[in-house]
């Protein structure tokens, strides 16, 4: 057996680059997991309907849209470790600016401007993943990164009804800027080498890029899943699950952690099979399956019955999340990998600024029974569209070595 099919969860916790991406990312998904399922019942306060709430939650991803075509030059001039942690800070101010918004308006404004730092810091955040993980084993190594995102989303959401509940909602915005002001020092101090200072020479034009079917098929495939979570985790459910199931803010982000950790247990089993039977072969199921089970959300009317739900779409979202990213570097090379980023941090930003547009927009039109297969066309789409490219990972060069391992 190689060492490449030996690679656990042990040996990849010992990588220095996973442990500094895995530590900061954890902060501020703590932070983020703790404000997300209250935000859409803090715009609620406002006396907004649901197609505003729609609007606040996409403000955020309009911004970041915005700077995505850009971030690929920011990094190469400033390096991944600075833009990161600039990245970082703009988050947390923003976010301390919308705590004291005094109108909606300028709620959806501030929140919005945290979009361009979060552009930066996750850009220059997955360039630094993918450029230190051999593509043989990026499927794991990436889906145990994953993992830091659910452990920090799986704490923070029940705290998050907690602390709305005591403290008032406005508390989580606060609570989220803080968590990203500590990532922002975690990455300052940690992300360290000279592969992480500026590197000019790594920005390409976008016609350098490998724009052919199985690279349009990756494009396609994060954008259908951003438009998913935004639509579904970050305005539908908590929606739904309080006005219809009639769950409060605290059954909410208890309902949420639970598809948190269901979508954990599963992220190694499917990076692994994402490794070695391929990522269509993960990818078109899951994807299949998020798209039925969206469909049938609106009989989930009883609190039992949205946690389970809650519980099985955690595993099927899991399983469907692990492959774009492998899938990206299995097409791209190291030399256009920063562009590459950009142009897929830019298509998933454009999913989850339509996303809740449209499930916000629906459901006040139509009622959920619409809103929730409707969020699931672009995964059809998607599925159809990667039916008809080839497997990537057998075409992958299986040696060499990365920085870190």
């Amino acid at each position: 057996m190689s060492e490449g099919e030996r690679l656990g969860v042990r040996e990849i916790l010992q990588i220095p680059e996973i442990r500094t991406s895995m530590v900061g990312t954890f902060i501020i998904m703590v932070g983020f997991g703790i404000l997300s399922p209250i935000l859409p019942l803090y715009a609620r306060t406002f006396g907004v309907g649901l197609d505003s709430v729609g609007v606040l939650v996409a403000a955020f991803s309009v911004t970041r849209l915005a700077v995505d075509p850009f971030t690929g030059v920011i990094i190469g001039w400033l390096g991944e470790r600075r833009a990161v942690t600039i990245g970082a800070l703009v988050v947390g101010v923003s976010t301390a600016l919308s705590a004291v918004a005094p109108t909606f308006t300028l709620l959806v404004v501030f929140r919005g401007l945290g979009g361009a730092g979060s552009a930066v810091f996750f850009t220059g955040l997955l360039s630094y993943m993918l450029r230190t993980i051999p593509g043989d084993r990026v499927g794991r190594v990436m889906s145990v990164w994953y993992a830091s995102f659910n452990v920090g989303i799986i704490a923070g959401q029940p705290l998050g009804g907690v602390f709305a509940h005591l403290f008032g909602p406005v508390s989580t915005l606060w609570i989220y800027a803080g968590t990203c002001f500590v990532a922002a020092a975690v990455f300052d101090r940690t992300m360290h080498g000279p592969d992480t200072g500026p590197r000019p020479e790594r920005t390409t034009g976008l016609r350098r890029l490998p724009w052919r079917r199985p690279f349009v098929a990756v494009l396609l495939a994060n954008a259908s899943y951003a438009w998913m979570v935004a639509a579904a985790y970050s305005t539908l459910f908590p929606l739904f699950g309080n006005e219809e199931v009639g769950l409060s803010e605290l059954g909410i982000g208890l309902a949420l952690a639970v598809a948190s950790f269901t979508e954990f247990a599963v992220l190694f089993p499917a990076g692994k099979a994402t490794d070695r039977i391929g990522r269509k072969a993960v990818l078109i199921p899951g994807y299949a399956a998020m798209a039925i089970a969206l469909a049938l959300w609106p009989f989930a009317t009883t609190p039992a019955l949205f946690f389970l739900a809650s519980g099985v779409f955690g595993v099927i979202s899991g399983y469907a999340g692990v492959p774009q990213a492998p899938m990206l570097s299995d097409v791209t090379d190291d030399d256009i990998r920063g562009t590459a980023v950009a142009v897929f941090r830019f298509v998933g930003d454009l999913g989850f600024v339509l996303g809740p547009l449209v499930a916000g927009a629906t459901a006040d039109a139509f009622g959920y029974g619409a809103a929730f297969p409707i969020s699931g066309i672009p995964l059809v789409i998607t599925l159809l569209f990667v039916l008809t490219v080839p497997e990537t990972l057998r075409a992958l060069p299986r040696t060499g070595e990365a920085p870190g391992f």
